[in-house]
């Protein structure tokens, strides 16, 4: 019997949940995007095409052409995605697109699945566009990194020092807005500023709730963070 912490390989999927965050690529590293998982039918294994803005392609014209150009019959695609604490990776090809309402990507079924123990890391960096809103009023800033429980805020500025001091002795609720690389809209997550520094201009915030939001950007790291190594 294999440890927990073994890499294994496996003949069939487990139950994996719909929506599960999944990281697709190529071989070659001219493809790579995040988007959901949406189950299995049969010999197929079916997940949502991502925003035609995510497959850095101009000129293509419509999006039909631009997703039909990129996901040629039987092009080799590889797939990793978390689920229950585990990662599972495998190599597929493409089947056939449904371009009408959801948008889906059939793949075939894999052969083999690898998988392991996902380690667990506090907390993950990254490059966000955020803005912090404190009642009628907004902040500019970066989010420089998340943990599953809170974040990293830097600052454009420090002039609205006054009005975070405040939000922070008064725990009064924001809302933090970001752009996350998957979501074509806004994400809006429910915060209280924890932590503020004026000298290295950076507010630290914890979430309250919609977590589940930050909870697939972590997950979507995590799969970036193993992607060379899995």
């Amino acid at each position: 019997m294999p440890s927990r912490n073994a890499s294994v390989i496996l003949d069939e999927l487990p139950a994996i949940e719909q929506g599960c965050v999944i990281q697709v690529s190529d071989a070659g590293g001219g493809l790579k995007y995040i988007s959901r998982f949406f189950g299995v039918d049969g010999k197929v294994v079916i997940t949502r095409l991502p925003a035609v803005s995510q497959l850095k392609k101009s000129g293509m014209g419509t999006d039909e052409l631009t997703y039909r150009d990129t996901f040629t019959s039987k092009r080799k695609l590889v797939m990793r995605m978390i689920s229950h604490g585990r990662v599972y990776a495998f190599e597929t090809e493409v089947v056939d697109l449904f371009l009408q309402g959801g948008r889906l990507l059939m793949t075939t079924y894999p052969n083999k699945i690898q998988s392991r123990l996902l380690r667990k890391e506090p907390r993950y960096p990254c490059a966000i566009p955020a803005e912090l809103v404190i009642g009628e009023n907004s902040i500019s800033g970066i989010m420089v990194n998340f943990s599953s429980g809170g974040g990293l805020l830097k600052l454009t500025s420090l002039e609205d020092s006054e009005l975070l001091q405040t939000a922070r002795s008064e725990q009064q609720e924001c809302i933090l807005r970001l752009q996350l690389p998957f979501d074509e809209q806004l994400s809006e997550v429910h915060s209280r500023v924890m932590s503020l520094s004026v000298a290295d201009q950076q507010v630290g915030v914890a979430f309250t709730a919609d977590r589940d939001v930050i909870l697939r950007y972590i997950t979507a790291l995590k799969l970036e963070s193993i992607r060379d190594h899995f």
